[in-house]
């Protein structure tokens, strides 16, 4: 399946984002269940998600799907991807 790039300015619904990244609904208001991936805006009942939530999306897909992990450990990587780039900002502005 060919992946569709997002667009950094731009919002997208629940089902575009299903297009975009190849998971299901399911898999996808679970992730947001948990605080993985969380969307931009609820609009009446329709998620809305944007570049960055779209990203981590794939990033766990790939976690799941290629390396075969479970739930448990690609929670714990997120978390430390999460810890890995506050980290860097705080560098960042100490510099």
């Amino acid at each position: 399946m060919k992946m569709i790039e997002p667009d950094p300015h731009c919002l997208h619904s629940l089902e575009v984002v299903i297009r975009m990244t190849g998971s299901s609904r399911r898999k996808i208001i679970f992730y947001c269940s948990k605080g993985v991936i969380q969307p931009v805006r609820r609009e009446e009942n329709e998620l809305q998600f944007n570049e960055d939530s779209i990203l981590r999306l794939r990033q766990i897909e790939t976690l799941r799907q290629q390396h075969r992990m479970n739930w448990a450990a690609i929670y714990t990587i997120v978390g430390l991807i999460d810890e890995i780039e506050a980290l860097r900002d705080e560098l960042r502005f100490r510099r």
